[in-house]
């Protein structure tokens, strides 16, 4: 497990749940492992939650649980993957904090989903279509900030290259209509979303006009898969001011549920494409 090096607050959510699932097949309450570690049932919800453990409480529960030897083994590969520190010069750190942790899982995650309603998301966009948003910006950036901004965003799209990795995207028409940059500009990078599309690891569709009103309808957001020993759903909400991720099940799985009503509204992929190049012959 430790080999797979993904992001520690990835592995942190998998511990807990790990430590969740173990509690439950021992047909032990928190309450009962909350007095083994002579703590508060709140702190082992929290455990459960993806908070991180010291080993020896997590050896103390694991005891409790009469955990098998591969579970243990598995407990400890997720601890050490979940203390381990980012490097000084990893790729995440030429973003700013609250974006560092979506870059990471950007690169590890399994499976990708993303739903914009009125831009078009970062690893589908051209050059030239990035600094029209960095252009927008208020402060405005200094040339020199979005020349590194844009050389990491682009540096970003290398993942689309990965086939063990699947993207999907749901846009709005919207999306695809609203002008960035000039005409010309937005014609190319309407033929590079066709090109992408024709990825065997992307899939890209279309909520178009005429489907009215749909469930989901701006309510943006981006799910990273992770289908390793204990699955695990993260759900990044983008603010004005923050940015929110949400690891808890029950919250994953709503949103999980709201990904299949955007891709029921949705057109289909070769119907998207379609409608790509019609938008594309008409600037």
């Amino acid at each position: 497990m430790s080999e797979l090096r993904l992001p520690p607050a990835v592995m942190k959510v998998m511990l807990g749940l790990e430590l969740g699932r173990q509690r439950v097949a021992a047909a032990a309450t928190q309450q009962t492992a909350a007095e083994v570690l002579r703590c508060t049932q709140q702190k082992i919800a929290h455990i459960e939650s993806g908070s991180g453990i010291r080993p020896l409480e997590a050896d103390a529960l694991m005891d409790l649980y009469g955990a098998k030897d591969s579970d243990r083994e598995y407990v400890l590969d997720l601890l050490r993957g979940a203390n381990r520190r980012t490097k000084r010069n990893a790729f995440s750190t030429q973003f700013i904090p609250s974006m560092r942790l979506f870059i990471e899982m950007e690169a590890t995650c399994k499976t990708y989903c993303s739903y914009r309603d009125q831009v078009i998301p970062g690893l589908l966009q051209t050059e030239d279509y990035m600094r029209t948003l960095y252009r927008v910006w208020r402060p405005s950036p200094s040339a020199e900030q979005v020349a590194r901004d844009v050389e990491a965003r682009l540096a970003r799209q290398r993942v689309l290259a990965d086939s063990a990795q699947t993207f999907q995207f749901v846009l709005d028409e919207a999306a695809l209509r609203r002008t960035a940059g000039t005409l010309l500009e937005m014609r190319v990078q309407l033929e590079h979303l066709v090109e992408l599309a024709d990825r065997p690891n992307v899939e890209l569709q279309v909520v178009p006009f005429d489907a009215g009103y749909y469930t989901g309808h701006s309510h943006n957001f981006t799910m990273f898969g992770y289908q390793e020993r204990t699955a695990v759903n993260i759900v990044f909400l983008e603010h004005y001011k923050n940015n929110e991720y949400l690891h808890d099940p029950k919250r994953t799985a709503e949103y999980s549920e709201l990904w299949g009503h955007l891709r029921a509204a949705a057109n289909g992929p070769e119907q998207s494409r379609r409608l790509l190049l019609r938008l594309r012959d008409a600037l």
